[in-house]
């Protein structure tokens, strides 16, 4: 075979192998047209958390607002009672972690490593298991209003895995976790710092930074109260 007439059949070749790439280019463009991107999807399921973020705003101001308006029916029938029985009323609602509080006391920020280092790859993630054993250390060494990126810790609180979150008060959260503990600042220091879960934080390189601080403003519950003692029955 000539060398002209092998450079003919190359070139026949190669025409007919671009044809058969562009056609295949083009049935997978075509077959992909009605599909949104990746982008388009992370940029759609942004917008539609924003939206959820905005009806659990609007959702907890209307919490507010009804707990206020029970607030002042409650007031306005005590107001003809004696100051015992208000002081009562007071006292109990402090201590079911229904009113704001200041006091002195720490702040515990808690966060996933930096680094993976190998192993397992759980164990440099913060879970919600870690949160709840800090709270018990906070309780243990007399911390008296305990919030968790300023969710009021109360006696019916749920701290639950969700994900990549943490659900509190049937609220979720994603790291970094703010701990805001009131009581004595040396006891909870010295109890959170030298505690096992902060040792375990330490080995792994996740975040566990505790500080003293004054005057800690730690928020009411902000949930709706009745739901959770609605089918209690008090007994006589």
């Amino acid at each position: 075979m000539k060398r002209k007439d092998l450079r003919f059949i190359l070139m026949i070749l190669f025409m007919l192998f671009g044809i058969i790439i562009s056609v295949q280019f083009r049935s997978v463009l075509d077959a992909n047209k009605d599909k949104p991107s990746i982008v388009y999807q992370i940029e759609s399921l942004r917008d539609q958390l924003n939206k959820e973020k905005i009806i659990g705003s609007e959702l907890r101001e209307q919490i507010d607002e009804n707990i206020k308006k029970e607030e002042e029916y409650i007031k306005s029938f005590i107001s003809h009672s004696n100051d015992e029985l208000i002081e009562e009323w007071k006292n109990a609602r402090l201590i079911a972690g229904l009113t704001d509080v200041r006091g002195n006391g720490v702040v515990i920020r808690i966060s996933d490593a930096a680094e993976f280092e190998g192993g397992n790859i759980s164990n440099y993630v913060v879970h919600d298991v870690d949160l709840v054993v800090v709270v018990n250390e906070l309780k243990k060494a007399g911390a008296q209003a305990i919030s968790i990126n300023n969710e009021r810790i109360i006696s019916t609180t749920e701290i639950i895995c969700a994900g990549p979150t943490v659900r509190i008060n049937r609220n979720r959260y994603a790291i970094p976790f703010e701990i805001k503990a009131i009581g004595n600042p040396k006891k909870l220091y010295e109890a959170i710092v030298n505690s096992p879960i902060a040792m375990e934080f330490k080995d792994f390189g996740k975040v566990f930074e505790v500080k003293e601080a004054k005057d800690i403003v730690i928020p009411k519950f902000s949930g709706d109260i009745n739901n959770l003692v609605k089918g209690l029955e008090v007994v006589e």
